[in-house]
């Protein structure tokens, strides 16, 4: 007999009697939808991967009786036409509607490949009824089926694969059929889901998940509820790094964005390690270490006097920058990525907390210090008064530094930005202070430049002989490539009145330090020597009109010209007026020097040879420099 000529008569006796029966063996008719509603218990009970084997595995079973029994029952003209045959019976059971589009196949030579379509699945139809769309195909009786029925026919395991389907959105479901063999590697899962199922161990498995997915809800639960309470209580990164230890049994390495360690935990472990070991331990934790061999990994294996420790790191993020890492030695596992995961969240949440309380600080103590600084009619009383409620004592002898960036370009009037917590924690990180709730340090950054007060007694217990020593060293922490950076520190502050007085000094030295040097550097406001006199004996006005009278005609001749006398004259006199250096200087030949001299002292009507007129145009320059109205 053909396949094709295969018919339901021929296979079922249809009878009043109390059964129907496949020839010799007994079957119950069942709807589609009752039958859905059985594979959608089975998903709910045990997920979809085990209820997948399941089914899998009773199609299996199916076609392998199916196809036995039509074996027996029907005189086939060959073993093909019985082979076909169960597709045949697919469409008479109205399983699927079955019809290949490849069909290569020698059951003398042990050759089986086939593809082709299933159209009007009701495994499909009734997946989609109970669930959405799935993410891989769901047709998991019809491919044991089909790997059974083709398996018993062939004498030899051919497992089919369901490449398209209707239950994760494709237009209909596509099937490829092969022996193991030609499958290859391939295959390779898929073979799990046609291992014997026992339920009762599947059970038990299920069982022992169960408790482990409790278990592991307990401790996340019992982690995130300590390290919120301790970031409510205002805790810092070490107690946070010792909760993660001590409720995880492992160490905790806590990095900022720069790789800089903020702190390490090593818990009750350091006890089977002597101190060498420990720090081994604590290099290996590093993310340098972790990402060695692959920049994008966060999992690594190290050896540690012969012991293996599996490293996760995680980073922490604030709106998808990166602030710091957190690594732990834990196994590399879904359950343990996810628990960092949430932990880096709480961390997060920790330095965005911090960073709102020092913006608030920074907004807050930011307009008092502009006040005290730089309005010369300030309410001292009123701004002594607030910076005593927020707990700082500005009666005691302070200094005041101001921080120049002059190629950081930003505009804001006041920035509150990367840069200021960069510099904020750089300078606090040059003091060694005890902890202390008390406030130590008052910081404003504005545009371009940094203001802030420190109590002198901190300079020193900071380990350092003099202020300029700690500005120094602030330079250091704050200097980077493209980055100029000039530091000035007034006279010791011991009055309230004398802020801003100190203030302007310092501005006024750094700007007359931009103009001779192009370096970093720190300069203080007593290095302006005899132009302080000046500056704070007479009215800036009439010192300003002194100098302009010196240096308007050159000024103009400049412009007019475009020119660069002025430019010149100013050389000439840090030159201590010699032709010579300040020719090689500007890189001008010496009768052009000669003449630009010459130009200089008719215009402005005064002889350079005359130390009393030399002194007069170093006193406009210096002056008109100090006040911003020329720039050179």
């Amino acid at each position: 007999m053909l396949a094709r000529d295969l018919t339901l008569d021929r296979i079922m006796d249809i009878s009043e009697k109390s059964s129907n029966t496949f020839k010799n063996l007994n079957l119950t008719l069942s709807s589609t939808s009752a039958w859905g509603v059985l594979r959608r218990d089975l998903i709910n009970a045990l997920g979809v991967q085990r209820a997948k084997r399941f089914l899998v595995r009773y199609g299996y079973e199916c076609g392998k009786h199916e196809a036995i029994i039509l074996k027996d029952l029907i005189d086939w003209e060959d073993d093909t036409e019985w082979l076909i045959a169960g597709t045949q019976v697919h469409n008479l059971t109205g399983r699927v509607f079955s019809y290949p589009d490849h069909f290569k196949v020698d059951m003398s030579k042990g050759v089986f490949n086939v593809s082709g379509n299933w159209l009007n699945s009701y495994e499909a139809s009734q997946h989609l009824d109970h669930f959405s769309e799935h993410y891989e195909p769901i047709c998991y009786f019809l491919t044991g089926y089909a790997s059974g029925y083709t398996s018993t026919c062939f004498g030899k395991m051919i497992i089919f694969k369901e490449i398209r389907c209707k239950g994760k959105g494709d237009d209909s479901c596509g099937y490829v059929g092969k022996t193991v063999e030609e499958w290859g590697e391939e295959i390779s899962e898929e073979l799990f889901y046609y291992d014997d199922l026992n339920m009762s161990d599947e059970l038990d498995q299920m069982y022992q998940r169960v408790e482990q997915q409790k278990e592991r809800f307990e401790t996340g639960y019992s982690l995130s509820q300590k390290l919120n309470q301790a970031m409510l209580q205002g805790e810092g990164f070490d107690k946070f790094a010792k909760i993660v230890g001590d409720t995880l049994n492992c160490y905790v390495h806590i990095e900022d964005k720069n790789l800089k360690e903020i702190f390490y935990y090593s818990g009750n472990q350091k006890e089977s390690f002597d101190k060498e070991n420990t720090s081994d331990i604590r290099f290996h934790m590093t993310v340098k270490n972790v990402q060695k061999n692959n920049m994008n990994s966060f999992s690594h294996q190290s050896v540690v006097h012969n012991r293996v420790f599996n490293l996760l790191s995680v980073p922490i993020r604030i709106n998808n920058q990166i602030f710091g890492y957190i690594t732990v030695n834990l196994e590399n596992n879904a359950f343990n990525k996810d628990l960092l995961e949430r932990i880096a969240t709480v961390a997060s949440l920790y330095i965005q907390n911090e960073r709102v309380a020092i913006e608030t600080e920074q907004r807050i103590t930011g307009e008092l210090l502009e006040e005290l600084l730089h309005n010369k009619e300030a309410d001292l009383a009123e701004i002594e008064n607030r910076f005593s409620l927020l707990g700082y004592n500005l009666k005691t002898p302070h200094y005041i530094l101001d921080i120049d960036f002059t190629n950081l370009e930003n505009n804001n009037k006041t920035i509150i930005s990367e840069e200021y917590f960069d510099i904020r924690n750089k300078i606090t990180n040059v003091i060694s202070q005890k902890k202390s709730s008390d406030p130590y340090m008052l910081m404003s950054l504005k545009s371009n430049s940094s203001q802030v007060i420190i109590p002198k007694n901190e300079v020193i217990k900071g380990g350092f002989d003099t202020v300029r020593n700690f500005g120094e060293r602030i330079l250091k922490q704050l200097e980077t490539p493209g980055r100029s950076l000039f530091i000035g520190i007034s006279n010791e502050v011991r009055d309230l009145s004398d802020f801003y007085k100190n203030q302007q000094e310092v501005k006024k030295a750094i700007e007359i330090s931009k103009m001779k040097f192009s370096s970093s550097r720190v300069v203080e406001a007593n290095e302006m020597g005899y132009l302080s006199l000046f500056l704070n004996a007479r009215e800036p006005e009439e010192l300003k009109n002194f100098s302009k009278k010196k240096l308007q005609p050159i000024l103009d001749y400049d412009k007019k010209k475009d020119s660069e006398l002025l430019k010149t004259l100013y050389h000439y006199s840090q030159k201590e007026f010699n032709l010579h250096k300040t020719a090689r200087e500007l890189a001008l030949s010496i009768s052009g020097m000669r003449y630009r001299i010459y130009k200089i002292q008719h215009l402005s009507s005064t002889d350079l040879s005359l130390s009393n007129d030399r002194f007069e145009m170093q006193i406009a320059l210096s002056i008109l420099l100090v006040y911003e109205e020329i720039k050179l």
